[in-house]
C-alpha cells in the first residue's frame, strides 16, 4: 500500500513548532552576539543553548520537510535528549541573564544594555516553554504510537508476494 501524500496533522504541527524554535534560537543568538560586540557581555551558556537548539531543530526539520523521503528522520530518543539538553542549559541561562547586571548597588539610571537583556531573557523563557511543550508532546506521541497496533493480521504482507518488488 502506498504512503499517503498528505502529511499527518501532527507532523505539520511538529514542523511549525520546530520552525518557531529555530526562529527563537536565531533571535536569541543574534541578540547575544549584539550584546557581546557592543558591551562585552558574554553569556556563553545562553549561546550554547541557542546553538544546540538550532542543531536539534534543524536536524528534525530536515527529516520532516523532505518530500522525497531520502533524508531519514532522527530517532525520537535523540530528539528528546537534544530537547532535554537545551532545556537543561536554558533554565540556568535565564538566571545568569538576570544576575548579569546585579552588582549589589542601587542603579541611578538604567544600563544601556538593559533592553537587550530583557529581550534575551524573554526569548530564553520562550525557548524553555517551547522545549517543555515539545518534550511533553514527544512523550505523548511515543505513548500513542506504542499503544497503536502495527498492522492487523489480515493485512500482513508475506515475503513471497509480488508487492515486495519495487521500481528503482
Amino acid at each position: 500500500m502506498a504512503r499517503p501524500r498528505a502529511p499527518k496533522p501532527s507532523a505539520i504541527a511538529c514542523a511549525i513548532a520546530r520552525i518557531l524554535g529555530m526562529g527563537a534560537s536565531v533571535v536569541l543568538l543574534a541578540n547575544l552576539i549584539y550584546e557581546s560586540v557592543n558591551w562585552g557581555k558574554t553569556l556563553g551558556l545562553s549561546i550554547t543553548a541557542a546553538v544546540i537548539a538550532l542543531v536539534v531543530d534543524g536536524s528534525e526539520l530536515m527529516g520532516l520537510l523532505d518530500s522525497t523521503r531520502t533524508i531519514p528522520r532522527v530517532s525520537p530518543a535523540c530528539v528528546v535528549c537534544g530537547d532535554m539538553l537545551v532545556l537543561c542549559l536554558a533554565i540556568p541561562s535565564t538566571f545568569l541573564i538576570i544576575l548579569s547586571n546585579y552588582d549589589g548597588s542601587t542603579p541611578v539610571e538604567p544600563d544601556p544594555w538593559e533592553s537587550a537583556d530583557t529581550l534575551s531573557l524573554d526569548v530564553t523563557i520562550a525557548l524553555c516553554v517551547l522545549r517543555f511543550l515539545l518534550l511533553v508532546w514527544s512523550c505523548v506521541d511515543c505513548c500513542y504510537s506504542i499503544r497503536q497496533p502495527r498492522r492487523p493480521e489480515e493485512r500482513m504482507v508475506h515475503a513471497d508476494s509480488s508487492s515486495e518488488l519495487r521500481d528503482v
